[in-house]
C-alpha cells in the first residue's frame, strides 16, 4: 500500500515538473493599446500619452509591428507668457524582434514614421507640423493566458529633419489580445 502511494506521488511530481511543448507566437496576430507619459525634454511638459498597437507574428522572433501614440503637452514661449497645450500623434510601422521566452517576452523594434503637431510649435526649436520619425522601442510583456498579454514598453523618437534634437521618450504600460495562433 505504502509502495504504491510513494509510487504515485513520484509519477505526479514527475509529470508537474516534466518540461512541457513550448509554443512560441509566430503567425499570430496581437492588437491592443496602453496609457503612460510623453517628455520632450526641453520643449514641452510631460504629458499623459494614449497608444494602440497592432502586431503580425511572421515567426516566433520577428513581428511586423503597427503603433499610433498621440500624446498632450503645455508650451510657455517664455516665463512671462501663458502656458497652451499642443498634442502631437504619430503613426509608425516597422519591425520588431523578440526573444519568446516562457512567459516574459522582452523585445526590441525600429519603426518608421510620421508624427504631426497639432497646436503651438515652440519657436526656434527642431520641430516642424509634419516631421518624418524614427522609433526606436524596447520592452517586457507577460503572457498571462495564450489570449492575453500585458507589458511595459520605453520608446525613443527621433525627428528624421533634425536627429539628435527633438526627440521624445514615451513609457507605457500595455494590454494585448492575441489570435490566430
Amino acid at each position: 500500500m505504502m509502495r504504491g502511494l510513494v509510487f504515485g506521488l513520484l509519477c505526479a511530481l514527475a509529470a508537474c515538473l516534466a518540461p512541457r511543448q513550448a509554443s512560441a507566437f509566430e503567425r499570430e496576430w496581437h492588437v491592443g493599446g496602453g496609457a503612460g507619459f510623453t517628455a520632450y525634454p526641453n520643449y514641452y511638459t510631460a504629458g499623459p500619452a494614449l497608444g494602440i498597437n497592432a502586431a503580425y507574428g511572421l515567426s516566433d522572433v520577428f513581428d511586423l509591428k503597427l503603433e499610433l501614440l498621440g500624446s498632450t503637452h503645455t508650451y510657455r514661449a517664455n516665463s512671462m507668457s501663458e502656458s497652451e497645450r499642443g498634442a502631437t500623434y504619430s503613426a509608425a510601422f516597422g519591425m520588431s524582434y523578440k526573444l519568446d521566452i516562457l512567459q516574459w517576452i522582452p523585445y526590441g523594434a525600429a519603426l518608421l514614421g510620421f508624427q504631426h503637431i497639432a497646436g503651438p510649435i515652440p519657436t526656434n526649436d527642431p520641430f516642424r507640423r509634419d516631421d518624418a520619425l524614427l522609433a526606436l522601442l524596447v520592452g517586457l510583456d507577460y503572457a498571462a493566458t495564450r489570449n492575453f498579454g500585458l507589458g511595459l514598453s520605453l520608446r525613443t523618437d527621433f525627428l528624421l529633419s533634425t536627429i539628435g534634437e527633438g526627440e521624445a521618450f514615451t513609457t507605457m504600460l500595455r494590454a494585448e489580445y492575441h489570435w490566430g495562433f
